[in-house]
Order: C-alpha cells, then sequence, then structure tokens
C-alpha cells in the first residue's frame, strides 16, 4: 500500500515530460562529453557500453485518467513538483554528469493501455521504471513485459511471485515484501500470545497471498496460536454485518483484516455489533474510511514498513524538508508521508548509485550494481543481494504499526511502530 489510496484534487491529465530543471541541464549538458569519454574507459575494463550522450530517462506508469485517476493524478503531482527538483537541488551533475529526465504515461488503470504505455518504454531504450500500474492485472503484464527486455524496474511491487530473483531478476521492490510482511504480523500474534485468530478476506489475490505469508510464518513466530474462524466476503460488499456476526462468534484474540478495500461497511457492522478486538489489518485501511473506524483505532494495528519508532522521533533536515513538501504538493490529505520519501525520491537514488558504480544503463550492469547496495538514503537502509531484492530493512523495513495517532513527524503524519 501507498500513497494510490489517496484522493485528492485533479491535476492536468495526459501525457507529460518532466525534465531535469534548466539551470541543471545546463550544467550537465555542458560536462556530458568529459563524463562520456571517462565513462567509455570504465565501461570497456567492465565490457558494459558506457551511457549514450543526453539525459537519462526514466518511465513512470500511472492512472491519469479512468477510475483510478486521482490516484494516479497524486504519483504525478507529487513526482513533478517535488521529487525531480529536489534530486536536481542535491546532485546538480545529474547521475554521472547526465541530465535525468522522466516520461509520465497514462495507463488509465487498464491492463490493455499499460501494456502500451510499458511497450513504449521499451521502445524509447529508457534506463529503468520507477513507477507501475496501480491495477494488479495490469502491472502483471507489465512486470512480464519489462522483465523480458531487460529494463530495470525499482518501484513498489506487490505479489509474492516478485522475491523471486531468479524468475524476476530486473524488479526491485522498495517497500516490504508480502513475506516480510506476514514475518512482522506473525511475530506480532506471537509476543502478544494471541491464541485464537481470525480472519476476514474478500479472496483477492493479494489478500489470499498475504494469508498465506502470515500463517506460514506463524508455525514458527506465533506456534500457540490457531485460525479459529476465517469468512470470506464479495469484494466491495456494502454490508458486512453476518460476516461480523460470524467472526464476533469465534470469540478470537485478534482479527486479521485482509479486505482489499471498501472497508467503511466492515468499520460500521463493528461498531453496530458492539465488537471491538484488537485488528490486524493491511495498510489500505489508513486511506480507505479510515475516519469510519472511530473507536476502533485504538485497537488496530497494521503490518506495513515506513514506520517511526516513537511519537517522539526526529528526522536530519533533508528528511523533513523533503515530507513537507510531499505534503504540500498533495494537500495533505495522505498518512505517512515518509512512504513519498521511500517510494519515490529513494528510487531515483539507487539508480544514481547503480549507474555511477559501472558508468553504464546496460540493464546487468544496473542490476549487478543493484545486487551489492548496502547504504542508508534519507535514512532508510537498504540492504541488496542476487537473492533479495526488496531491500529495505532496518528502521523503516516491515513492522507492525498503530493505525491510530499520536502520530510522528508532524504533518508527515507518520505511524508510530506497536510495541
Amino acid at each position: 500500500m501507498r500513497k494510490r489510496f489517496t484522493v485528492l484534487a485533479a491535476i492536468a491529465a495526459g501525457t507529460a515530460l518532466t525534465a531535469a530543471c534548466s539551470s541543471s541541464a545546463k550544467k550537465t549538458a555542458t560536462s556530458a562529453t568529459t563524463a562520456g569519454g571517462s565513462a567509455t574507459t570504465a565501461a570497456a575494463a567492465s565490457q558494459y557500453p558506457p551511457i549514450p550522450p543526453g539525459p537519462i530517462k526514466f518511465g513512470i506508469s500511472t492512472p491519469l485518467t479512468g477510475a483510478q485517476a486521482a490516484f494516479g493524478q497524486t504519483t504525478a503531482q507529487s513526482f513533478n513538483n517535488i521529487t525531480l527538483k529536489a534530486f536536481n537541488a542535491l546532485h546538480p551533475d545529474g547521475i554521472d554528469g547526465h541530465p535525468v529526465m522522466y516520461d509520465v504515461l497514462d495507463d488509465a488503470s487498464d491492463v490493455t493501455k499499460a501494456v502500451s504505455v510499458v511497450n513504449q518504454f521499451v521502445a524509447d531504450k529508457l534506463a529503468g521504471v520507477i513507477t507501475v500500474s496501480y491495477n494488479p492485472a495490469a502491472t502483471e503484464q507489465q512486470l512480464a513485459i519489462l522483465n523480458k527486455a531487460k529494463m530495470p524496474v525499482i518501484a513498489n511491487l506487490e505479489g509474492s511471485k516478485y522475491v523471486d530473483t531468479g524468475a524476476w531478476p530486473y524488479d526491485f521492490g522498495v517497500n516490504a515484501s508480502i513475506p516480510q510482511e506476514g514475518q512482522v504480523a506473525a511475530q506480532y500474534i506471537g509476543a502478544h500470545n494471541f491464541k485464537k485468530v481470525a480472519v476476514i478476506t474478500d479472496g483477492i489475490q493479494g489478500a489470499i497471498e498475504q494469508l498465506n505469508a502470515i500463517l506460514d510464518a506463524m508455525k514458527t513466530a506465533a506456534p500457540q496460536a490457531a485460525v479459529v474462524k476465517t469468512v470470506t466476503i464479495t469484494p466491495g460488499s456494502t454490508d458486512d454485518s453476518t460476516a461480523v456476526a460470524q467472526l464476533k462468534a469465534s470469540n478470537p484474540d485478534v482479527l486479521i483484516n485482509l479486505v482489499s478495500y471498501a472497508y467503511a461497511p466492515l468499520w460500521q457492522a463493528m461498531q453496530v455489533a458492539q465488537w471491538s478486538p484488537v485488528i490486524l489489518s493491511t495498510a489500505g485501511a489508513w486511506y480507505d474510511s479510515f475516519d469510519g473506524m472511530g473507536p476502533l483505532v485504538n485497537k488496530a494495528v497494521s503490518f506495513y514498513n515506513a514506520c517511526a519508532d516513537s511519537a517522539g522521533q526526529t528526522w536530519p533536515a533533508d528528511v523533513a524538508s523533503l515530507m513537507s513538501q510531499y505534503n504540500k504538493a498533495t494537500g495533505g490529505l495522505s498518512t505517512n508521508y515518509m512512504t513519498y520519501v521511500i517510494s519515490d525520491s529513494i528510487p531515483l537514488e539507487l539508480f544514481k548509485v547503480a549507474i555511477e558504480k559501472y558508468h553504464s544503463i546496460d540493464p546487468n550492469a544496473i542490476k549487478k550494481a543493484l545486487e551489492g547496495v548496502n547504504q542508508s538514503f534519507f535514512g532508510a537502509q537498504f540492504t541488496i543481494t542476487p537473492t533479495n531484492h526488496f531491500g529495505l530493512t532496518g528502521q523503516y523495513g516491515a513492522a507492525v504499526c498503530n493505525m491510530g495517532p499520536p502520530y510522528a513527524g508532524g504533518d508527515a503524519k507518520v505511524p508510530v511502530k506497536s510495541p
């Protein structure tokens, strides 16, 4: 989950081409020949081709139109107004002396159009992709095309399959993986000695994968616990009263909420039933009908990443500034602006490190360099290896976080890890 769930005012739709600010572009353009010359020597030694003259371009696939346009427009707003400007301010010479650009293309959250978008990225021979479609069906097809074309992707990736680095060698997730989230969820159940677990799900593939990850991890992290009731509702259900009655009757110690969307009927049914269990939820609950949780939020937690250690946590000036800028650019309606830093700003930082290591945008050069990354970006530690492409770890790695306030970071509204 990420900022895709936040509904914001519309911005101009269509295809956008965003370039480095003019002063940086001029500076990097004049140094391109020198950078290209040094790159040629290094690339020859490493057998990777040098970076071609001109800007280094990346692709962003997002729904600027269609049913999920508000979410895609949030992404475009963030990238266009904050991400690249901040990157250029921090790195006035771009990447290895080349200015940075990216194409923001409209996938309309439609499978056919999303496929067309990444085919365009491949045809344009971009250096990589930093956002893929929000439609899971479209994402899978996009990643298959990009993987076949050996185009590196550094983005939020959802789906257990993408942890298989042999099958998806060019895909790198900046978020916690489903197995990583499953592990911390199971550890939370074990640490609190919960014995009776109930589950509500809508049966969507992602929910099934998440449940399996939690159950697998519970075998060792919470061996005392067992699922006493599982209820599957129709996706988008508007009346969850029967499901809630069945779950309440099982008298669980904790309810795992794996509903993918349309949370309001669930919260309403629970409050009508006067049932307030401990809730272990997907992060989507922060962004869909969160206000409807009412008093339920006081006992609700979520498996997620990018959470604060405490309500009093402070951030370095550069991180605090980025979070504040993302807040202003998106109307302040989201929860957890540290996720914007990780989802939007850090992919460019990772690409910069990878490209400059071998002075090449060859996909195998980028892949090899990324698989050796072990460093922090804006306080978020990434340790990536050939067998682990979901390298977010440390303070902002997978954790179980309190859903309700108090939050850390002022207007950044960063949730706090649950004890």
